[in-house]
């Protein structure tokens, strides 16, 4: 977000050069509806090569997620969940009126109610039916950040709210963060990490 490139083409040659590095999935967050929800799921089912994942984007007409809320990889014998967790600041950081139709009536959601707690839950069942299904390691891929403006929404929060990552990748405030452990709700230690 921020290029010449993504105004003018939206967001389609930054997908054509995540096809082109062969990401295996990615999450959603605020950015990915800058030009508006039909120009993203367009991008998304269209024009992607790769998964995207979001346990907590949901179609609220149907209260079905919009993507798979995660995948599994096999590496080397060992079975990889990656859970998408996209921030519910989206809603706000973003243009509401996206998730909305033409009467103002929410359409679309992040699990945001209760304090955070939807969201955990959220979140712990997406983890939970991975290890239903075999994975031996669950890596969070999200779009949370740790800004306190951010509560209770932050990543930070949701693994201490959650248990059965292994680790968490973040995004979202452009956090450096090349390995904290935190505490799990069973005090188990899960690996941050964040780019910058």
């Amino acid at each position: 977000q921020g290029s010449a490139y993504y105004t003018l083409f939206k967001g389609e040659v930054e997908i054509g050069l995540m096809n082109r590095m062969g990401y295996d999935c990615s999450t959603i967050g605020n950015h990915e509806f800058d030009f508006g929800m039909d120009v993203f799921l367009d991008l998304a089912n269209k024009h992607a090569e790769y998964s995207y994942v979001s346990c907590n984007f949901i179609n609220l007409k149907t209260g079905e997620t919009v993507f798979p809320p995660y995948i599994l990889k096999d590496f080397g014998g060992r079975l990889v969940a990656f859970v998408g967790v996209s921030t519910p600041e989206s809603y706000t950081k973003s243009t509401p009126s996206y998730f909305q139709d033409l009467n103002g009536n929410d359409i679309y959601g992040f699990c945001e109610g209760n304090d955070g707690q939807n969201l955990y839950d959220c979140v712990q069942k997406a983890i939970d039916d991975a290890v239903k299904e075999g994975a031996d390691y669950v890596i969070g891929v999200g779009h949370l950040g740790t800004d306190p403006t951010s509560s209770p929404w932050t990543s930070v929060e949701v693994i201490a709210n959650t248990t059965g990552f292994s680790a968490f990748l973040d995004g979202h405030s452009h956090s450096l963060i090349e390995g904290q452990c935190v505490k799990d709700k069973d005090d188990n230690d899960v690996v941050l990490c964040s780019t910058g």
